[in-house]
């Protein structure tokens, strides 16, 4: 009886480990899928006004983010300038013409300057994090260079309601996602 109680436990335990990987291959599948769905929709838009509010909107909506926002560089590469949001505090952000010291101002400004993606788990604990009004509800981000080759053009800033709520493989997969934001900018351009 011991025996079988053990073996049932280890296959309950295997099942509940292959449901678990079942459900993430699914969510990576699901996301690829987004990626190509974001690369579509955008190809054919010509204008990085068009283009930058429907890139946040795209992927906000794909992937279920609370905020999604593209800063671009300054010509003089000493600001990186909210351009696009898809949340109603990026929109404030934008009526006001936010934006973050490059290499001195939070984990955009971080980024924008090595073009090294960040990711905070707990933005309350992340002592680059710049803690924003308009975005209260904030606990995790992630932040993505946007490179033309080994030109930082942006940032694609993206933040969670829920803590820890990146990993590798969300780092992995937005970051091809990344890549496609900056030719379709630099196509625009």
């Amino acid at each position: 009886e011991v025996l079988i109680e053990e073996r049932t436990n280890e296959l309950t335990q295997r099942s509940t480990e292959l449901e678990y990987a079942n459900k993430r291959n699914q969510q990576r599948a699901d996301q690829f899928e987004a990626i190509a769905q974001v690369a579509n929709a955008i190809a054919s838009i010509r204008t990085l006004e068009e283009l930058l509010p429907k890139i946040t909107q795209f992927i906000s909506e794909k992937f279920n983010f609370y905020h999604i926002g593209i800063f671009l560089n300054d010509a003089s590469n000493q600001y990186a300038i909210l351009s696009a949001a898809n949340s109603e505090g990026g929109q404030r952000m934008l009526a006001r013409r936010h934006q973050l010291k490059i290499g001195e101002q939070g984990i955009v400004g971080s980024v924008a300057s090595t073009g090294d993606p960040r990711i905070a788990l707990d933005v309350g604990e992340d002592a680059t994090f710049f803690n924003n009004p308009d975005l209260p509800d904030t606990h995790s981000e992630m932040a993505l260079p946007l490179t033309i080759g080994r030109t930082i053009i942006g940032v694609l800033d993206v933040q969670s309601t829920e803590p820890a709520a990146f990993d590798q493989g969300d780092l992995q997969i937005l970051s091809i996602l990344a890549d496609q934001v900056s030719l379709a900018i630099e196509n625009a351009r």
